[in-house]
């Protein structure tokens, strides 16, 4: 059986690679793929995916996001959020979906009764094995 792919990284305009820092405030209408460090603020109308290797203390808001590393602050996913086996969420998190493989490390809260004051909407929580 074939699986599917957690990111579409065709659709992926903007990479911040391996040995890659960026400090600040990125702003997107696209997705985001980040390998290396960040720092500050991301807000993306598209997919973020969070590399395995990576490590970001940011604010995240995103249509979608997938996290393979490790990620320091709150997340806002307004079409689903996954945390892969690898992982690593140390704060909290807004969505309408929730996807926790088996193995990844969460520590926060949840809200899903309320995304932003955009969107208003019942979302599921969904645990996996992998």
């Amino acid at each position: 059986m074939e699986k599917k792919a957690l990111f579409k990284s065709e659709l992926v305009n903007t990479v911040i690679g391996s040995e890659t820092f960026f400090k600040g405030s990125l702003q997107t209408q696209r997705s985001i793929r980040i390998e290396g460090g960040f720092e500050g603020e991301i807000n993306s109308q598209g997919e973020v995916y969070i590399g395995e290797n990576s490590r970001v203390k940011a604010n995240v808001f995103a249509k979608r996001i997938i996290i393979a590393g490790e990620i320091t602050g709150n997340v806002e996913a307004i079409g689903g959020l996954h945390i892969c086996k690898t992982g690593k969420v140390y704060g909290d998190i807004t969505g309408d979906q929730l996807i926790i493989e088996e193995g990844a490390v969460y520590r926060g809260k949840v809200n899903m009764d309320i995304i932003s004051s955009k969107n208003a909407y019942e979302g599921n929580l969904q645990l996996t094995r992998t």
